[in-house]
């Protein structure tokens, strides 16, 4: 049986670096990264077993399967004393985040362990290719999303959403302690391209999308600058499709940034959650009333509890560290915040109907359209797929208007300097009685077009497209 109910738990607590007084900062954290991942995974354990001890109770026992709690941690939880882990230590902090939540009591339980940062080291190009000191690390930014309880332990029950924007806050602009990595000499993962339709469809678990199944509910996660209305990554990926699922619930995992209203994404009576990690730490909960255009309903917390600030006690190993919580976070162990139990919608596909028409333009491109139109037969958006196998596309879909430069595969391997395929694509005014008109220019290496490649209407019902082929 579905949930019927989701009732959201928030982890606040200050995850920002520590502002010395003579002007540095700090990451917080201890120098042996397992250690400062182990204590950071008992402070966690402190927090759920707090929600748990202070859920509300009912008269008789709700039936198991009932309601889903949704507990969500900030970004930067896991980032340790250099400002993000090796890759090595990373997997160990996903291991052992995995193992809290593996037990029977967080049944009926979806985690989110706010962000765990990490870094690869480029190395030397000749023998013995050790790393080089002197380049920047890539360092990626993301958040574990965990179905709890031993029946969806492990990777069956995980899905990784990666940030994909850096923002200045990130890490340290200047003069970081130790050996806190500095922002000028980091390299974030380059974002999808502007109007690319992306793929934000998770396929595999792990592969970074922020819209995904989990616990038979459609989720959108968005990592702090992601969900800001300049971005609004997942706007990008709006569930457009007939047939696509409706996300029914939104997180935002976040430091220094609250709920945007214009990157919502979540279905009509669905949710969307917030934790941030700045200033102390914060949350925040709103039901979308609406969704053209977005109106949301703010809601209240019911209860906030603190976590047992107690020295953590790492006993593996010899002689035992005593940790204290100021050195993994500045303002204390933070506290967990209840939210009324509130009813889940019900999941939903998006209605209305697909037109498709396919342009062979060429001998080496083709143009594939997809006109969108809703449960109405009124025209709704229209996406341009170019598709060829001497330019590398990766399958994305884009909104129009379309303007896109790069090379195609024959420049590449020539090492051109100058970019061989140029295609701009456009809505324009309909003639002839249609309601309007494609425009492309398009400049490829043995084609050139530019015109108006196919005409349509307003209403699935009228007559069909007039193309050019």
């Amino acid at each position: 049986m579905p949930y019927t109910n989701v009732q959201f738990i928030a982890f606040t607590i200050d995850t920002a670096p520590l502002e010395n007084k003579d002007g540095s900062s700090t990451y917080l954290g201890l120098q042996d990264p397992q250690q400062d991942i182990q204590a950071r995974c008992e402070l966690m354990a402190r927090a759920m077993q707090t929600a748990l001890d202070n859920l509300p109770t009912s008269s008789p026992p709700e039936a198991p399967g009932t309601t889903l709690k949704v507990f969500l941690a900030p970004e930067f939880f896991f980032r340790g004393s250099t400002g993000a882990y090796e890759m090595d230590d990373v997997q160990y902090a996903i291991a052992q985040v995995q193992a809290l939540a593996a037990d029977a009591q967080w049944q009926d339980w979806v985690f989110g362990f706010g962000s765990i940062l990490g870094h690869s080291s480029p190395h030397l190009d000749t023998p013995p290719y050790d790393i080089d000191p002197n380049a920047d690390k890539e360092v990626y930014n993301f958040t574990l999303i965990q179905d709890g309880g031993p029946g969806s332990s492990g990777d069956q029950g995980a899905r990784v959403v990666m940030k994909e924007l850096m923002s200045g806050v990130d890490f340290i602009a200047d003069k970081a302690t130790g050996e806190g990595m500095l922002l000028a000499n980091v390299d974030h993962m380059e974002p999808a391209g502007a109007g690319s339709a992306r793929q934000e469809q998770q396929v595999v678990n792990y592969d970074g999308a922020g819209i995904f199944d989990l616990a038979g509910i459609t989720w959108g996660v968005e990592i702090c600058l992601d969900h800001s209305e300049d971005v609004s990554r997942l706007k990008q990926s709006p569930q457009v499709y007939p047939g696509s699922p409706e996300v029914q619930l939104q997180l935002v995992p976040s430091c220094g940034m609250d709920i945007q209203k214009d990157s919502v994404i979540t279905m009509s009576g669905g949710y969307v959650f917030n934790c941030d990690g700045q200033s102390g730490g914060s949350s925040a909960l709103a039901k979308v009333a609406d969704v053209d255009p977005v109106d949301l309903d703010d809601i209240n917390s019911s209860s906030s509890h603190p976590v047992d600030d107690a020295d953590i006690v790492l006993g593996d190993v010899s002689p035992p560290q005593i940790v204290p919580i100021a050195d993994l976070y500045q303002d204390g162990a933070g506290e967990v915040v209840i939210y009324p139990s509130q009813v889940l919608p019900a999941a939903a596909t998006v209605e209305g109907s697909l037109l498709q028409l396919h342009w062979p333009a060429s001998k080496d491109y083709r143009f594939d359209f997809d006109l969108i139109y809703d449960a109405n037969g009124e025209y709704q958006t229209l996406l341009c797929a170019p598709v060829s196998g001497k330019t590398n596309f990766y399958g994305n879909k884009y909104f129009l208007p379309l303007d896109m430069v790069t090379w195609s595969k024959d420049a590449i391997a020539r090492k051109s300097k100058t970019p061989d395929v140029e295609i701009a694509v456009k809505l324009v005014a309909g003639t002839g009685g249609y309601d309007y008109g494609v425009w492309c220019k398009i400049e490829v290496p043995d084609f050139n077009f530019e015109g108006v490649a196919f005409e349509f209407n307003d209403s699935a019902t009228d007559p069909p497209p007039q193309t050019i082929w």
